[in-house]
């Protein structure tokens, strides 16, 4: 079941047998530098992943969600809203396959989950994380409209970049 599309891609939940693409995706260690504590999943921690969405779909009506390539069917990424750690608002994750690495998928996907959100969710107010030092999610942020509103100081004395978009600003820049 699709739940929105972009130009190039399509969302849906994702399914049990997505496992084995996600672990392409979060099992790259360079793919995962900054989501987590940075550790490469396996299939077992991706298959977990999956049912913790399928919980948060029936809690909340979504949750990060599977991209498939129009052209070629395949997962090529997962984005989508979380409450991590039942923090109050929602943030925005993603992740993409390195072989689909700056081909402008990740802005892609934002302004369409943005849209979604609106539109189908009627959220108000988005949040994403980011680490100081991965510029490539910066620009896309940015690109889509979020403002930088300052730092969270981690418990390993790391910082990591606090962005936000209201519904608002984002639909006035879609205009």
């Amino acid at each position: 079941m699709t739940l929105f599309q972009s130009d190039r891609m399509i969302a849906r939940r994702l399914v049990p047998s997505d496992a084995a693409g996600m672990v392409t995706i979060y099992g790259d260690r360079e793919t995962v530098q900054y989501v987590g504590d940075g550790d490469p999943l396996d299939e077992e921690t991706c298959q977990h992943w999956i049912e913790v969405t399928d919980r948060n779909f029936d809690i909340r009506g979504y949750g990060m969600v599977a991209l498939e390539s129009k052209t070629t069917g395949e997962l090529i990424g997962c984005i989508g809203i979380v409450y991590p750690d039942q923090q109050e608002l929602p943030e925005l994750k993603y992740a993409f396959r390195q072989d689909q690495w700056g081909a402008g998928l990740a802005s892609e996907a934002v302004g369409a989950i943005l849209s979604f959100a609106w539109e189908s969710l009627g959220l108000m107010l988005m949040t994403a994380t980011v680490a100081p030092e991965h510029l490539a999610s910066q620009r896309v942020l940015t690109k889509a409209g979020f403002h930088l509103v300052g730092c969270i100081q981690n418990d390993d004395g790391t910082e990591t970049q606090l962005w936000e978009i209201s519904r608002c600003d984002s639909l006035a820049r879609m205009a």
